[in-house]
């Protein structure tokens, strides 16, 4: 009778400390608004949070070559909420928006309702939960890093800022039906546009036609050039009042550029700036940052800079596959972990400044699809114009579908303020994240304006004629007509009404599209 009266008060005491480990991390936890660095180390009890020593109950260790940390030390040092189910042996953590459903033994795992298989599922080890931390710190958008000299883990907390709103429509009036302003004329202002690369005897992969990104203040950047291996970004304000000019912004030219690598047998090569050709350009908003992405002469090599305000390297690829055209640069909110899309292995990989490409997230994509990325909450959508879906990525798990467009073909697509912005045949269209499709810009109706716009005067000027005779056949280049959607690779930009700056190929002139007063 003694012993089992024994075996019960046993059983109690390891079922209250079970539940202790859990059920009261319910009413500590609760998500912090400060920045948070926790450090952690391999087969070491010893840890720290904001520089302040915390002894563990176990250490970190590897488990099938997964760094397993103890659950209750993150969550806590987090200020994550983790409610625990005994009766299926599962654990549920939420933090912010997010929300990760892990179960002991088992990889099958949730986040946010979509189904994911862990590499190593969670475990107990002396009386002990131990969770893959990558995991979850991920999920949490956190920043993790490992010292492969000293086995040292760092996790960055920094608060998701969200300065993107919500699909909130544009305060401005909008118009009965569009209107169409010619921005510039060839003969006065001509935008920076790559020429016929058939030209040159190296074969580098080059720009096609019109570079360019906007800030969402009705500043223009475009890529230029000079020369065949003189490489420039300028700037063009498009604001009333003002002269319209294309000013100097910054040089590729420079030794900022250059820096050492390994090549994949192992050796350091130098990287010169007078190898680089640049090919698209990013503006990241929260940041309020310019990247460049570009390739080295003989399409060795991928390269993406920071270019402005300052110039720093964020990430290169050796592997030759990334291609402008299809590919992107997104810095996510805590401004040091940067997604990076490869469509040609249907890849998104995270990397922090100065490294390379390593690990990645498959994307449902077939090869060379076109990829348009978002942020928005600290969380990373990418639309694929190809196979006309919306998906949440979910970096070093996965991405789900959350929606498929019911649309005709999609020439081109970009993101602006929570928001993705696609040029269909005759019109365009605005989607959300979680797929709500609108007309946005229907250009059969609009009315075109003849002449060029003055941004001083707020006035049209007649239309500027060449001092040379004009055949008839040409007259068009002279007073512009409609805009034929559709013309790659056609580049687009939204301004801060609402209206829709493009660069029209079939006259080689900027083009507004007014939709709001």
């Amino acid at each position: 009778m003694f012993r089992i009266y024994l075996r019960k008060m046993v059983l109690i005491a390891l079922v209250s400390v079970f539940v202790w480990n859990y059920g009261t991390l319910t009413t500590m936890a609760s998500v912090s608004n400060d920045k948070i660095v926790i450090k952690l180390k391999l087969d070491d009890t010893q840890a720290s949070v904001n520089g302040k020593s915390v002894v563990l109950g176990m250490a970190p260790r590897l488990v099938n070559n997964t760094t397993m940390i103890p659950l209750r030390f993150v969550t806590e040092a987090l200020g994550a909420e983790v409610i625990w189910d005994g009766n299926t042996q599962s654990v549920q953590l939420t933090f912010a928006s997010q929300h990760i459903i892990m179960k002991i033994g088992s990889t099958a795992a949730k986040v946010n309702d979509a189904s994911i298989n862990l590499e190593q599922p969670p475990v107990i080890q002396n009386e002990t939960t131990l969770v893959p931390i990558r995991f979850i710190a991920e999920n949490f958008h956190q920043t993790v890093s490992f010292d492969d000299q000293t086995h040292e883990i760092s996790i960055v907390n920094v608060p998701a800022v969200s300065t993107i709103p919500d699909n909130v429509a544009p305060a401005a009036e909008r118009l009965e039906k569009p209107t169409v302003d010619n921005l510039t004329n060839i003969t006065i202002t001509r935008i920076p546009q790559f020429t016929d690369r058939t030209k040159y005897s190296f074969k580098a992969p080059y720009a096609e036609g019109v570079v360019m990104t906007t800030d969402g203040k009705n500043n223009l950047y475009l890529l230029g050039e000079s020369s065949p291996q003189s490489f420039n970004i300028q700037k063009m304000s498009l604001n009333k009042g003002e002269e319209l000019e294309v000013q100097f912004l910054v040089s590729f030219s420079k030794k900022e550029f250059n820096f050492n690598y390994k090549d994949p047998n192992g050796i350091m090569r130098d990287f010169n700036y007078d190898q680089f050709i640049p090919n698209s350009l990013y503006y990241d908003r929260n940041s309020d940052k310019i990247f460049v992405m570009g390739n080295d002469f003989n399409q060795e090599l991928t390269v993406f800079y920071q270019v402005y305000p300052s110039v720093k390297l964020i990430a290169y690829d050796r592997s030759s596959d990334l291609k402008s055209k299809f590919d992107f640069i997104q810095p996510s909110d805590d401004g040091q972990t940067y997604y990076i899309s490869n469509s040609f292995k249907g890849s998104i990989y995270t990397v922090h400044e100065g490294e390379a490409l390593s690990t990645h997230t498959n994307i449902d994509s077939i090869h060379t699809h076109h990829l348009t990325s978002l942020m928005d909450k600290g969380q990373l959508y990418v639309l694929d114009q190809d196979n006309k879906t919306i998906q949440l990525v979910t970096p070093g798990v996965g991405a789900s579908v959350v929606a498929t467009l019911n649309v005709g073909d999609i020439k081109s697509a970009i993101a602006h303020e929570g928001n993705f912005y696609l040029m269909g045949g005759k019109q365009f269209y605005r989607v959300d994240v979680k797929g709500k499709l609108e007309e946005y810009a229907d250009l059969d109706k609009a009315e075109y304006h003849k002449g060029l716009y003055n941004f001083k005067t707020n006035t049209f000027d007649p239309t500027p004629n060449p001092n040379v005779f004009v055949h008839p056949e040409e007259e068009d280049k002279i007073e512009p007509k409609r805009i034929v959607l559709g013309l790659a690779p056609q580049r687009f930009i939204i301004d801060p009404k609402g209206n829709i700056i493009i660069y029209d190929d079939m006259y080689k002139i900027l083009r507004k599209i007014n939709l709001f007063k």
